[in-house]
Parts: C-alpha cells; sequence; structure tokens
C-alpha cells in the first residue's frame, strides 16, 4: 500500500497578493517526514521520505557559488531539543555535495564571506552545537558525590565550508551566567545526568552582520545578544533580565529565528525581525505566538515595534521553533514552528495567504519553513 504522505491544504490564496515562490518544508513527527517542496497551490513538487531521518532548515543555499540545497538532517536521536546530526549540502540532482558533523539543529546557514586584502569569496557556515558538561548547581539544589549537575553548553560556530576548520568558536556558559535563565532545572532537562541536562540557554539562532559580528538567540533567556567577533563578549543585550534596551512598546518571549533586516552604523539602527513563540513549553504561555519587526537605536539603546504579524486565529502557542523571512516585495512569510501552518501577509499586515499540513492539536511540525524558486531539485535515481 502507498504510504499516505504529508500534503499542504491551503485555505486562503490571495493570487494577487502573494509571492509565487515555493515553499519549503520539513515536516516531522509524520508519517512521509523528509524535506519537501510545494508550489503555491499545495501542489507537491518534491520530497524525500523517510530516508533522511528528521529534517530541519531545508532551503536553497549557494555554495562555492553555484546553487544547492542545505539541510540538517539527523544521524542519532533528537531528545530535548537538540541532537546529534550532519549540515549537509546537496546538489540538483540530491546527490551529497559537502557534510559538516554538528551536534545540534537550530542553525545552518551558508554566508559567503570576502578577503579585504585579495576580494576572495569564501562560503563559511554558521552552526549551533549543544554539548552536555559538568558545573556546580549546588545553588539549583542539584549536586552528585562531587556537587556537580549536568548543564548543555550551547556554542556558536563559525565554520569553513569547505575545509570544516572551526574559525570562531563562542561558548554561552563562558560569557552568559546561569542565573540569566528564565527556564529552572526541571523534568526532562533536570540537570541531574547528562542525557537530562539542564538546558538553560538554548541558542536558537544565530547571524552575521556585514563586520563580522554575531546576533545571537537564546530561547530560555529570551534574549538577543550580540557577539563580538574580535573577542566573544557580548556587546548588547535585547530582552530578557538584563536588556540594554529599553522596549518601548513591546515585549518578546522564547524566541526563534533573528533575522538582520538593516544595519546602519552611522545612524546607530539596526532592524530586526524574529518569531516571538511567547511560551517554551517549561513555563507559562504569555500569549499567542507571532512575528515581529523592531528597530533598535544603538545609541539611546531604545528598541520599538514597527509591526506584528498575528496567527490566523487565537490559540496559536508555538512552544518550539517558528520563522519569519521577509520576501524581496516585502511580503512577510511566516512558518509557525510545532503548529503545522505557514501564512503569508502584505507588509502592512494583511493576511493573503495560509495553509496546513497538520493542524491545531497535530503532532505535525516544521522547524522552520521558507519560500524560494524552485531551483530545480529532482528525486535521486
Amino acid at each position: 500500500m502507498a504510504q499516505s504522505l504529508p500534503t499542504l491544504n491551503v485555505t486562503l490564496n490571495d493570487k494577487g497578493a502573494v509571492d509565487q515562490s515555493y515553499i519549503y518544508l520539513t515536516p516531522n513527527n509524520v508519517p512521509g517526514q523528509g524535506p519537501y517542496v510545494f508550489s503555491q497551490s499545495g501542489k507537491l513538487v518534491f520530497n524525500i521520505a523517510n530516508r533522511l531521518g528528521k529534517v530541519y532548515n531545508f532551503k536553497p543555499c549557494t555554495y562555492q557559488k553555484t546553487l544547492r540545497y542545505c539541510l540538517w538532517k539527523t544521524t542519532g536521536s533528537v531528545y530535548n531539543g537538540y541532537g546529534n546530526g550532519t549540515a549537509s549540502i546537496y546538489d540538483n540532482n540530491f546527490q551529497l555535495v559537502h557534510a559538516l558533523p554538528t551536534s545540534d539543529y537550530h542553525e545552518f546557514t551558508i554566508k559567503q564571506s570576502m578577503d579585504p586584502s585579495t576580494g576572495a569569496l569564501s562560503d563559511i557556515a554558521l552552526l549551533t552545537t549543544y554539548n552536555p558538561v559538568k558545573r556546580d548547581l549546588s545553588a539549583y539544589g542539584i549536586a552528585d558525590e562531587n556537587d556537580e549537575g549536568w548543564v548543555l553548553d550551547c556554542h556558536l560556530q563559525a565554520i569553513d565550508a569547505t575545509s570544516n576548520k572551526v574559525l570562531f568558536d563562542w561558548s554561552a556558559l563562558d560569557h552568559v551566567p546561569l542565573s540569566e535563565s528564565l527556564v529552572q532545572p526541571t523534568g526532562a532537562i533536570n540537570g541531574l545526568t547528562s542525557q537530562f541536562a539542564w538546558d538553560y540557554f538554548h541558542m536558537s539562532s544565530i547571524a552575521r552582520l556585514g563586520n563580522g559580528d554575531y546576533i545571537l538567540s537564546s530561547r530560555h533567556t529570551s534574549t538577543i545578544y550580540l557577539i563580538s567577533s574580535a573577542n566573544g563578549s557580548i556587546l548588547w543585550r535585547l530582552g530578557g533580565q538584563a536588556s540594554s534596551f529599553t522596549l518601548q512598546n513591546f515585549k518578546f518571549n522564547s524566541q526563534h529565528d533573528v533575522r538582520v533586516l538593516s544595519f546602519d552604523a552611522e545612524a546607530n539602527t539596526m532592524s530586526l525581525s524574529f518569531f516571538d513563540n511567547a511560551y517554551n513549553t517549561f513555563t507559562p504561555a504569555q500569549g499567542d505566538s507571532s512575528a515581529k519587526i523592531v528597530e533598535l537605536n544603538t545609541a539611546t539603546k531604545t528598541a520599538r515595534l514597527v509591526q506584528q504579524f498575528n496567527p490566523p486565529q487565537p490559540g496559536f502557542q508555538s512552544g518550539d521553533g517558528g520563522s519569519v523571512q521577509v520576501l524581496p516585495r516585502g511580503n512577510v512569510f511566516v512558518g509557525w514552528g510545532s503548529i503545522p501552518y505557514v501564512t503569508e501577509y502584505t507588509k502592512d499586515g494583511k493576511l493573503v495567504y495560509e495553509a496546513y499540513f497538520g493542524g491545531l492539536g497535530s503532532s505535525a511540525s516544521s522547524y522552520r519553513a521558507f519560500k524560494a524558486p524552485y531551483g530545480g531539485v529532482r528525486n535521486p535515481a
């Protein structure tokens, strides 16, 4: 009997207003999980079902000046929000071109970096890694015979995507105190063993500025950090318990997928987009999830909400994942993470597209969702 595959069920499609690119999804926790490409109308264009394990962050990418396809796939289990796998790059025939081993799926992005002295371009992979380590957790009532417990140390890594050489490595434990976490040791992250290590930080995205510094998102501190590429120091925090900024007309919690829309060092301004989960499964929900665009003034240390994109119906509380993509003509495409929906809005907030591949209460999810042209990727023979 042929296996039932995930379908994209379109409930709203304003064809005159919607970006006509294709939709890239990674349905998980359902039969037929894997990378998928759908047309705007919901027609299945490409899929690799049940052959790669769990898959995350599937999208077109540029590697060695050529259109490729990037994704993260498991090589073991995904447990408590992280797991071992490979950041993998495929060609149009879905043959593996290159792989980078890593212990986490939350970020895999390839950025082109130019050598200022030669003008040569190189491919830099931004990756997250999660490593359980022992620490003194006696202040949290956790101790073994050596007065230690287990905590997850999240790392930001920039890696040469050709040689796999680590160019920059930043440890959360080296820079962010445990007291900054808003999620205490509990349940499956109780800190008693390496398998149940306390996920105090939970790194959820990495972006790189033109000057080489990094924008880093932590779900469990509800903070967005600017990290110096020169020495790894934290240059500022947005949100959380130690915010460098005054948030003038908004708040956020447990965010994912923070992206830099603009940065003007001379004008001291920066615009960011991100998915505000408002919920993380460990602490009470702070309302419905939403997509946000905010503007920072890095001189006055103020931040204001520019636009918020609300869910298509009440009750969207996504405890994991989520993505926000500002499209070339200004529309905003939102993946709802653990809620198996995608939506698109005009830049003034009008909902013009809605589709689902599960439903509220379904176990289906896609960590992120992307829109991009269809580059012709084909199923392998």
